[in-house]
C-alpha cells in the first residue's frame, strides 16, 4: 500500500503542476486579450475620430485605411488569442450548448455574415466587392470588420461609466471644433478647407453620420443621470450636441432630432423624473438654437454654411418663444405634480394620443405625396411642390437616388434579387444597365453615384433580400431587447437610442466608415450587457 502511494505520489504532483501551468497560461492569454480589446476601444473612440493626414484631401479614404489596418491587425490577434484560450480550457462544446449561448440578435449577425459571403461569391464584380467602391469602401472586408467589432465588444469588452466618459469627451471635442468651423474659426489649420468640411471628420454628411450615432449616448446619459455632477457635465454635452446638430449643415440632422424627441417622449411617461428631464432637454434644445443665434453676431464669427430650416431655428425668435413657453410649463408642471402628488405614468393616454397623431400626420403626408405624384391636379393645390411631390428633386434629390436604387433592384435576375449584386457594387451595377445609366448621368453628371442615399435600399441592391432581412433583423431585435431590459440596466437606453437614430438618419443617408464601426460597437456593448446579466 505504501509502495503504491510512493509510486503514485509523483504522478499526482506532476498532474497538479501541469494543471496550474495551464491555468496560468489561460489567465495570461485572457489578460492579454482584455488589454487588446481596451486598446481597440481607445483607438476607435479617441484616435480614429481625431486622426487626420494631409488635411481634408481624400480624408474619407485616409480614415478608412487607418480603420482597416488597425482593425484587421487587432482583430487577427484577438481571434488568435481567443483560439488559444479556447484550447487551454479543454472543454467540449455541443451544438446545444452553442445554441443556448447565442441571442436572437447573434443569429441575425451570423446570418448577415453568411449573406455577405454568399453575395460576394455570386458577384460579377469581385475585384470591387473585396474592398468596395472607391471613396466608400463598404465592401466585403469592411462588412466582415463590422461583424467582428460586434463580436469583440459583445464577448470581451467590459463596459462601465469610464468608457462612456471617454466617448463623450472625445466626441465633445469633435463637436466643439465643428461649431467653431461652422462660424469660420479654425483652431486647426487644414489644407483643403471649405464650408462643406468641418471638424476632424470631413464632409458634413459623414460628420452627421458620426453625430447621429454618438450624440444620443450623451443625451440619454443626461436623461438617466443620477448625481448632480453627472447631470451638470452631461447637460453641457447636450447643449454642445444640439448646437452642432442645428448648425453643421446637413438636413438629415433634423430627422435625427425628430426621432430623438419622439423616442424620449415615448419613454418619459414612466416616472415624473424622466418627464422633467425630457422637458429640460427640450428647453436645452431651444437654448442651443439661441446660442447659435448669438454666435452669428459676435465679432470674428461668421456663419459659412446654412440651410433653410437651420436659419429659421437659429436666426429668429421662434425657438426663443417656444423655449420661454416650455420653461413656464416646466415650472408649473413641476410644482403641480410635487404639490398634488400626481404621477405622470397615470397619464400614458396622452402619450398614446400624441403618438397616434404623429403617425397619422406621417400617413397623411405619404398619401398627399403619392396622390400629387400620380394625379395631375393632386391634392390641396400642392402638385408640383418639391416637398409634396415625389420626383427627382424631392428630398435634396433623394427622389432620384431612391428611384435609381429601386429600378436597379427590379432589373435584377431572381438570383441577384435574393443574394444581391455584391458588397458595395451598387455603382458597378447601375452604370452597366442601359437606360438606367443614362438617367444617372442626366441627374448627376460626372459625379459617381455609389449608393441610393438610403441604407436599406442600397443593401437591397448590394446584398439582396437575404442580406437586407438579416441586417434589419440585427437592429430590430437589438432595439427591442435593449428597451425591454433597460429598466434594470439603464445603459441599454443609450444603446437603443443610438442604434435607432443611426437607422433613422440612414433613411436618407448611407453606411460609411465614420458611422458603421461605431453603431456595431454600440450593438456589441448592448449585447455584452445582456450577456453579462444572463439575458439573452
Amino acid at each position: 500500500m505504501l509502495e503504491n502511494n510512493q509510486v503514485n505520489k509523483p504522478e499526482q504532483t506532476q498532474d497538479i503542476s501541469v494543471t496550474d501551468k495551464t491555468t496560468h497560461k489561460h489567465r495570461l492569454i485572457n489578460k492579454f486579450g482584455n488589454v487588446l480589446v481596451i486598446l481597440y476601444f481607445l483607438i476607435l473612440t479617441i484616435i480614429y475620430p481625431l486622426y487626420i493626414k494631409n488635411g481634408y484631401h481624400r480624408i474619407g479614404e485616409i480614415k478608412y485605411l487607418f480603420f482597416r489596418k488597425t482593425s484587421l491587425a487587432i482583430t487577427i490577434v484577438i481571434v488568435f488569442a481567443a483560439m488559444i484560450s479556447f484550447t487551454l480550457k479543454r472543454k467540449s462544446y455541443s451544438a446545444r450548448a452553442f445554441y443556448q449561448s447565442v441571442s436572437l440578435t447573434d443569429c441575425f449577425v451570423y446570418g448577415y455574415f453568411i449573406s455577405v459571403l454568399i453575395s460576394f461569391i455570386f458577384t460579377p464584380y469581385a475585384r470591387d466587392a473585396v474592398w468596395g467602391s472607391d471613396g466608400w469602401y463598404m465592401g466585403l472586408v469592411s462588412q466582415l470588420l463590422f461583424i467582428s467589432i460586434y463580436v469583440i465588444f459583445s464577448r470581451y469588452f467590459r463596459w462601465d461609466n469610464k468608457s462612456l466618459y471617454v466617448i463623450l469627451l472625445t466626441s465633445g471635442l469633435v463637436f466643439l471644433l465643428g461649431i467653431l468651423n461652422r462660424y469660420s474659426i479654425y483652431p486647426i489649420k487644414l489644407s483643403g478647407q471649405t464650408p462643406v468640411f468641418i471638424s476632424t471628420l470631413g464632409n458634413i454628411n459623414w460628420f452627421c453620420g458620426y453625430w447621429a450615432v454618438i450624440c444620443p449616448l450623451g443625451i440619454l446619459f443626461y436623461w438617466k443621470s443620477k448625481s448632480l455632477w453627472q447631470q451638470a457635465a452631461a447637460g453641457i454635452y447636450v447643449v454642445i450636441s444640439f448646437l452642432i446638430g442645428v448648425v453643421q449643415g446637413s438636413s438629415s440632422a433634423y430627422l435625427v432630432l425628430a426621432g430623438l424627441f419622439v423616442f424620449l417622449f415615448s419613454l418619459s411617461f414612466e416616472k415624473n423624473k424622466t418627464m422633467y428631464r425630457f422637458m429640460q432637454i427640450c428647453i436645452m434644445f431651444m437654448l442651443s438654437c439661441q446660442i447659435a443665434r448669438i454666435l452669428r453676431y459676435l465679432p470674428g464669427f461668421a456663419m459659412n454654411y446654412e440651410n433653410e430650416l437651420g436659419t429659421v431655428l437659429t436666426d429668429s425668435n421662434l425657438t426663443l418663444y417656444i423655449g420661454m413657453v416650455l420653461s413656464i410649463a416646466y415650472i408649473l408642471l413641476y410644482h403641480l405634480f410635487e404639490k398634488k402628488g400626481i404621477k405622470i405614468r397615470d397619464y400614458k393616454n396622452i402619450r398614446n394620443i400624441a403618438l397616434a397623431i404623429t403617425v397619422a400626420i406621417i400617413l397623411i403626408y405619404i398619401i398627399i405625396l403619392v396622390v400629387n405624384t400620380h394625379l395631375p391636379k393632386g391634392l390641396l393645390g400642392l402638385s408640383g411642390n418639391s416637398l409634396f411631390t415625389f420626383n427627382e428633386n424631392w428630398g435634396s434629390h433623394r427622389g432620384a437616388t431612391w428611384s435609381i436604387g429601386i429600378s436597379a433592384f427590379l432589373s435584377m435576375s431572381p438570383l441577384y434579387k435574393v443574394v444581391g449584386i455584391g458588397p458595395d457594387c451598387f455603382a458597378d451595377y447601375i452604370y452597366s444597365i442601359s437606360g438606367l445609366s443614362e438617367y444617372v448621368y442626366a441627374q448627376f453628371g460626372s459625379y459617381r453615384l455609389t449608393n441610393a442615399h438610403n441604407e436599406w435600399i442600397t443593401l437591397l441592391v448590394n446584398q439582396g433580400i437575404l442580406g437586407l432581412t438579416f441586417y434589419a433583423g440585427i437592429f430590430v431585435t437589438a432595439f427591442i431587447r435593449f428597451i425591454r431590459r433597460a429598466g434594470s440596466y439603464p445603459t441599454l437606453y443609450l444603446c437603443a437610442a443610438s442604434i435607432l437614430l443611426y437607422t433613422v438618419h440612414n433613411i436618407v443617408s448611407f453606411q460609411q466608415v465614420l458611422n458603421a464601426p461605431f453603431v456595431f460597437m454600440v450593438l456589441g456593448i448592448g449585447e455584452g450587457i445582456c450577456r453579462k446579466n444572463q439575458n439573452r
